[in-house]
C-alpha cells in the first residue's frame, strides 16, 4: 500500500497533469497520525512541490517544526477553518481549473447535472468574497458558505474540492471541473432547466454507485500521471 507521501505526490501529479493547478493553488491533508494538525504545500505551484516540503500547522493556526524555510500559502487560514468546521474532511485540493474560474466569476451556483458530479452535491455554491481568504474571519465565511458540500467556487478565484481523504478530494476537484464545464457547454439556462429534472430520488439511486467509481477514477488518474 502507497505510503502517505506517495499518495500526497500522485495527487500533486494528478492535479498538475488534470490542469487544476498551474502557478497557484494548495493541497492539504490531516496529519494520519494526529488529526488535529494538517499538512498543506508550500507557496508554490503545486507541480512544482514534493510531499516532503510541506509546512505544518495545528488546526487553532500555530505552525509546527519542518520546514522552517518555506513560505507557508497566504491561504492556509482557509483550509484550517474547513476542517475545524467539518470532522469529515480528510484533505483539500485547491484549484484553479479553467471552467470553474469562469463559473465562479459569473454564478451563484453551479448545478450538477451528470453522475459523477453529484459527489459534490445538486449544486455547487459561490463564495462571494473576491480577495483572497487570507484571515480567520474571511476562512469562516467560506467554511460557511461551503457548508456540508464537497466543493466551492471563489468569487474570480478558482474552486476548491474536500474529501475523506487525498483521493477522494482530487477525483472531487476533476468532477467539479467537468460540471462547470458541462454547463458551458449546455448554457446556464439549459442547465437550470434540467436540473428541476433531476428529482431527489434520481440522485440518491445515483450515488449508491460513487463509492466504487472515486475508487475507480483515482486508480486511472494516479495511474496515468504516474512517474
Amino acid at each position: 500500500m502507497p505510503d502517505d507521501d506517495a499518495i500526497f505526490n500522485a495527487a500533486l501529479r494528478v492535479m498538475e497533469g488534470m490542469g487544476l493547478t498551474e502557478a497557484f493553488g494548495h493541497l492539504s491533508a490531516r496529519d494520519s497520525k494526529n488529526p488535529d494538525a494538517i499538512r498543506i504545500t508550500p507557496a508554490k505551484g503545486p507541480g512544482l512541490a514534493d510531499a516532503s516540503e510541506c509546512v505544518r500547522f495545528d488546526l487553532s493556526g500555530s505552525r509546527l517544526p519542518g520546514n522552517d524555510n518555506l513560505p507557508a500559502p497566504l491561504e492556509t487560514p482557509m483550509h484550517l477553518a474547513i476542517y475545524r468546521a467539518r470532522k469529515d474532511v480528510g484533505a483539500i485540493c485547491r484549484t484553479h481549473s479553467p471552467y470553474a474560474v469562469d463559473f465562479g466569476a459569473i454564478c451563484d451556483s453551479v448545478p450538477c447535472l451528470h453522475g459523477f458530479s453529484l459527489m459534490l452535491g445538486r449544486k455547487i455554491p459561490v463564495h462571494g468574497d473576491i480577495d483572497l481568504i487570507a484571515t480567520s474571519a474571511q476562512a469562516d465565511s467560506l467554511a460557511r458558505t461551503l457548508g456540508g458540500a464537497n466543493a466551492c467556487l471563489l468569487r474570480g478565484n478558482g474552486a476548491l474540492a474536500v474529501g475523506g481523504d487525498i483521493s477522494r478530494a482530487v477525483v472531487h476537484a476533476i468532477y467539479l471541473e467537468e460540471a462547470c464545464r458541462i454547463v458551458a457547454t449546455t448554457g446556464l439556462a439549459a442547465a437550470s432547466s434540467a436540473m428541476k429534472n433531476l428529482s431527489d430520488e434520481d440522485c440518491d439511486a445515483r450515488r449508491k454507485w460513487h463509492g466504487n467509481e472515486a475508487a475507480r477514477a483515482w486508480a486511472y488518474y494516479s495511474a496515468k500521471f504516474s512517474r
